[in-house]
């Protein structure tokens, strides 16, 4: 039924949005490459919008962090190798579609 199509989205950006302390973040949209946006908390968590996949490069404090590719599209996310320096570029995504990337520092 396409009709539950907008509640299943919201559902994946919640699930997104609750493996972090979204509310302690900010947008730092200068921290990462343009055309590609960012709410952190510099130095806990990083996560990032990739509205047409691609790539993001990204400047970061301290470390080691987990990281996660989670598709908005399914809800399905998958870890990403952890992530050891401070400016980092990520994988490329599988498609031109959208894309989130969260990075949690590792305690």
């Amino acid at each position: 039924d396409k009709t539950m199509v907008m509640l299943e989205g919201y559902a994946h950006v919640l699930e997104f949005m609750t493996r972090f302390e979204w509310w302690k973040t900010e947008p730092h949209d200068e921290l990462v490459n343009p055309g590609n946006f960012c709410l952190a908390q510099p130095g806990a968590a990083y996560a990032l919008y990739l509205p047409h996949g691609g790539m993001a490069t990204l400047k970061l404090e301290g470390g080691p962090y987990d990281c996660i590719l989670f598709d908005p599209r399914t809800g399905k996310s998958k870890p990403l190798p952890p992530v050891k320096i401070l400016t980092w570029t990520s994988p490329a995504m599988p498609d031109q579609q959208d894309w989130a990337i969260l990075l949690r520092r590792v305690p």
